[in-house]
């Protein structure tokens, strides 16, 4: 006898073949002052899809390498830093028929925080194609049935009062080759809240640090001013963090000065308001063979 076979997989990337068919917007959400907020989940394919919505306390950190990798499971600063079991869903688990959309409500049932500060959670949202009951099953054509289970995660943040996020940040090294280079720093938010940005960067034209002995020497004049690059950027407690610069297609051998900025602020949570100028601003000297 035939054996229907149900394999749940979670997946945080997918192959072309193999895609998820629940589309969620917006990507990250901050709630009102009234701790209220939505989220809409749609089905973007042909078969029903069965939708649960769960909250968990996590965010962004980085390992050994200083490559982005998520941090769960920080009890201490959950209790410190969370939302905490009160913010809830409405529905937390429903079915989507194809080509529908649902929208989910979020409310914070309690707001009991006693600093100011940008508190957070994670809400992990789990989609699959409805299972066809068995009696539905015509055993004679179908002998195994696979169910692919997503998982999708974004970020929840709540406001309390207007913190102002101190970041401080000391470059570590740059290694670089003719394409991008690899810029490594070490930051601290010495606030409540974590820190949502925007790192840009640039090539200028100025002079190489002197040291006791040298002289300091001109820079290239293709780095003159070369134009800003900016990528976003999520910076929670404290680490050393890795980026990768895109550098213009004139880089060529010799010395070279990049300068880097941090500014407040993204497009995606306006009502956080933007920096009018850079939390920190820097430069770091390097040299291509």
């Amino acid at each position: 006898m035939m054996n229907k076979i149900i394999l749940l997989m979670s997946l945080y990337t997918v192959s072309n073949w193999c895609k998820a068919q629940v589309s969620i917007a917006p990507t990250g959400i901050l709630l009102d002052q009234q701790g209220q907020g939505a989220v809409y989940i749609g089905n973007t394919g042909n078969q029903i899809q069965e939708v649960r919505i769960q909250f968990l306390f996590g965010y962004l950190g980085q390992d050994s390498l200083g490559e982005i990798q998520m941090v769960y499971g920080d009890t201490l600063r959950e209790k410190s830093h969370g939302l905490g079991n009160s913010i809830k869903a409405y529905p937390s688990a429903f079915t989507l028929q194809p080509q529908s959309q649902q929208m989910v409500r979020l409310i914070l049932k309690e707001r009991n925080f006693q600093e100011e500060g940008l508190y957070f959670s994670r809400i992990k949202i789990s989609s699959q194609a409805a299972v066809s009951e068995a009696g539905s099953i015509d055993t004679a054509t179908v002998g195994t049935k696979v169910a692919f289970r997503f998982e999708q995660f974004l970020p929840v943040f709540f406001q309390v009062g207007q913190p102002k996020p101190v970041l401080q940040v000391a470059p570590q090294s740059l290694q670089s080759d003719y394409r991008r280079g690899a810029l490594r720093f070490d930051y601290q938010c010495n606030s409540n809240s974590p820190y949502l940005g925007l790192l840009r960067y640039r090539l200028v034209s100025g002079l190489e640090p002197s040291s006791p002995g040298t002289v300091s020497g001109s820079l290239p004049n293709q780095d003159k001013n070369t134009a800003w690059k900016e990528m976003e950027i999520a910076l929670y407690f404290k680490g050393n963090r890795r980026c990768l610069l895109d550098w213009p297609d004139t880089l060529v051998s010799g010395k070279h000065c990049l300068e880097l900025e941090f500014h407040r602020g993204r497009s995606d949570f306006p009502a956080l308001g933007v920096g009018k100028a850079p939390d920190y601003s820097g430069k770091v000297h390097f040299e291509l063979p």
